[in-house]
């Protein structure tokens, strides 16, 4: 997995595989929102500038703050995928604290579901 924090690390990467620094191993690509914004708070339009241009690898998404659920949403429409819990965000999405993060998952699996989406399958994920 590689942690691309913003779309200028995404251009190193995209150089750093163009030279063939980084072989020929399928790569799953980690795109982190949020981390560095003011409150450690990201927004769905964080993730626009890492799609400017098409992405061929594997791709997901963690977001900071209290619009995780949004963030990993609009990913998931994009055909990427989401990372979801504790170390990003505490909060449901109607402000309260989460129980656990069972609770976070169980809440976007159910907006997955609400947009004719669903989770993968383990099984899936490990043919990714």
């Amino acid at each position: 997995q590689v942690i691309l924090y913003s779309a200028q690390d995404l251009a190193a990467y995209r150089a750093l595989r163009a030279r063939g620094a980084l072989g020929e191993a399928r790569l799953a690509l980690l795109f982190v929102l949020g981390r560095y914004a003011e409150g450690r708070r990201s927004t769905p339009a964080d993730l626009l500038p890492f799609l400017f241009e098409p992405v061929a690898e594997t791709w997901s998404v963690c977001a900071f703050g209290p619009a995780e659920r949004d963030c990993v949403t609009l990913a998931a429409l994009l055909g990427g995928h989401a990372r979801i819990g504790f170390e990003n965000n505490l909060l449901m999405a109607d402000g309260s604290l989460a129980p656990d993060n069972a609770a976070l998952v169980r809440q976007f699996v159910e907006t997955l579901r609400v947009l004719g989406r669903r989770p993968a399958s383990a099984a899936e994920l490990r043919a990714l």
